[in-house]
């Protein structure tokens, strides 16, 4: 994806400098936003650290893997998307170099992935000309270096990066989440119109269909207020889960899918309710396919105060 050069402190020698057609409108936006929440928009031509060039924001590398037949032919068993390398070229200049030595500072701590002796990633967004961004979670592995040829460089004012971003995601993300709520109701209170969901008491009830329009799975949060006792099951998957226990009025549980190993249950007080699942394996913790998801969420024991949320982000193969 090409993108506009730096232009402005570099001078007429440098690249992205003053010249014809060094300032073009482009599609895309790039932006960076650091551990700390800084956000640095790589795309400002007005800005100090400007965006040359990106790759590895396409469809992700695959994971594929077979079994061996006595034919000599392969089985598919397992196709998934892994991690991916983004790579960014930049070009960060100042007016003296004292300023750009400064810069350089705050660039190097931006793109120092770790804070208090932990991972500690930051995300890459990419903004589409309608305003809507997708973005990824980033490690850098390979952050900005100076090289020996900087000393030309009008006087250490300015100079070039590519920068080595490692996901461990392979898809890219929205940046809200989409949330449905489904209410329960009194015995015998009837069903109101859409929305929100009727689920009716002491019954498994509660059909409904969501449709994923993101282009990849969508991992769903739940939040469940009692009273009532949840199973949630993805009629299109064939997989469901819920509770051992009743939960009664005022409790809430969250239950968080994540397939990165950072799935969670816990109540309204943060105490742990993972043992309280019922399930066969992790993989019951069901995602959102693309398209259409025909669910069955049955709350036995509702009331009018039971309340089943789900929230979910949108997830996509290219930025």
């Amino acid at each position: 994806m090409p993108l506009p050069a730096r232009a402005g402190a570099a001078g007429p020698g440098a690249p992205g400098g003053g010249g014809p057609g060094a300032v073009r409108a482009r599609p895309l936006r790039v932006l960076y936003i650091d551990p700390d929440g800084e956000q640095w928009d790589w795309s400002d031509l007005a800005g100090p650290v400007q965006v040359t060039n990106v790759a590895g924001h396409g469809s992700p590398p695959v994971s594929l893997t077979t079994l061996g037949m006595p034919s000599g032919a392969s089985l598919p068993q397992n196709y998934v998307g892994s991690g991916r390398t983004i790579l960014v070229g930049i070009v960060a200049g100042a007016d003296t170099q004292t300023e750009f030595l400064r810069l350089s500072d705050r660039l190097a701590q931006a793109l120092w992935t770790e804070r208090l002796g932990e991972p500690a990633p930051g995300t890459l967004v990419i903004q589409r000309p309608d305003g809507t961004g997708r973005r990824i979670k980033v490690m850098v592995t390979d952050g900005p270096d100076l090289s020996d040829d900087d000393r030309d460089k009008s006087g250490l004012t300015w100079t070039s990066f590519v920068i080595t971003f490692k996901s461990l995601d392979a898809c890219w993300s929205d940046a809200t989440p989409t949330t449905l709520t489904f209410q329960g109701a009194d015995s015998g209170a009837g069903v109101p119109p859409m929305p929100p969901v009727v689920l009716s008491p002491y019954a498994v009830l509660g059909d409904t269909t969501v449709n994923n329009t993101g282009n990849a799975a969508a991992y769903p949060v739940w939040k469940i207020s009692g009273p009532g006792t949840p199973t949630l099951e993805n009629v299109t998957l064939g997989r469901s889960f819920g509770l051992a226990t009743a939960l009664s009025e005022g409790e809430t549980v969250t239950i968080d899918t994540a397939p990165d190993g950072s799935a969670y249950a816990i109540d309204q007080d943060g105490e742990d309710r993972w043992t309280d699942l019922v399930k066969s394996s992790p993989r019951d913790l069901w995602e959102l396919v693309k398209g259409p998801n025909h669910l069955n969420l049955a709350l036995s024991g509702s009331s009018s105060a039971s309340r089943i949320e789900l929230s979910y982000v949108r997830r996509w193969l290219r930025a």
